[in-house]
């Protein structure tokens, strides 16, 4: 088995410096571009306690179809500096790697990954500047950050007065209460082109969040899974030859 190192060779190594710290990048540039002006970019996000590594398997194909790709470790995660990750944070940096690697084409994302990016291309989070990008791809993605962290709540004990005040603390830091992070309704303010994968089978978040999801517009499209769990379904080849096949468009 390839180790995460591996997996990361042959990538240009750069540590992309924001409000909170730094993130490391790696940037896989193009064999040969097929645009007329510099390659686009995509970037590849991974999710909670993942890493770039997690990520590379859209590399290849991507790269064959003339894009800088870029995967980047989030804040607290890999070789990042912080000791803690929120979608403020996940924004912050997601906005200072688009900033170094313009133009991005498409974000693909998984995960809590996918949270950051619809927060940050909605600018659901106002103290940060805005993020850009064609496409979006969201892989195992969160629909809804409010019944997470109730969930949350009701899994660590928190009675009524405890969730309020976790719920006011969110609003602070975010400068937005939870529920401003509804996936549906970021997505539809977002307008873009999206695609939505997720398995059937997914015990980490149940595929009612990939439901919910399509529901933002008809410039959503779902793909359901099956068999291939949380984590699994980013090293599936039909799942990277059709999120490759979307980003290409």
């Amino acid at each position: 088995m390839r180790t995460a190192q591996t997996r990361l060779d042959g990538a240009q190594r750069h540590a992309i410096s924001y409000a909170c710290g730094s993130v490391t990048a790696y940037a896989f540039e193009p064999d040969a571009t097929h645009f007329d002006t510099p390659a686009p970019t995509v970037i590849l996000l991974h999710g909670w306690t993942g890493e770039a590594a997690f990520m590379t398997a859209f590399v290849a194909p991507l790269r064959e179809a003339g894009f800088r790709v870029v995967a980047y470790d989030l804040p607290a995660h890999g070789s990042s500096t912080g000791s803690e990750l929120n979608i403020p944070l996940g924004v912050a940096s997601l906005a200072a790697v688009a900033r170094a690697f313009a133009p991005v084409h498409a974000i693909v994302a998984h995960s809590f990954g996918g949270a950051i990016a619809m927060a940050g291309l909605a600018r659901t989070v106002p103290s940060q500047p805005a993020v850009r990008a064609n496409r979006l791809a969201l892989i195992a993605a969160p629909a809804s950050i409010t019944a997470i962290t109730r969930d949350f709540g009701a899994t660590i004990g928190l009675g009524r007065r405890g969730q309020a005040a976790l719920e006011r603390r969110i609003h602070v830091v975010a400068g937005n209460p939870v529920e401003a992070f509804e996936g549906r309704d970021q997505l539809a303010a977002i307008a873009r082109p999206t695609l939505v994968i997720h398995c059937r089978d997914d015990r980490e978040l149940d595929f009612h969040h990939a439901e919910a999801l399509a529901a933002a517009g008809p410039f959503v499209t779902l793909e359901p899974v099956k068999g291939l769990g949380h984590r699994r379904i980013l090293q599936a080849k039909p799942v990277v030859e059709r999120v490759a096949r979307f980003v290409i468009g």
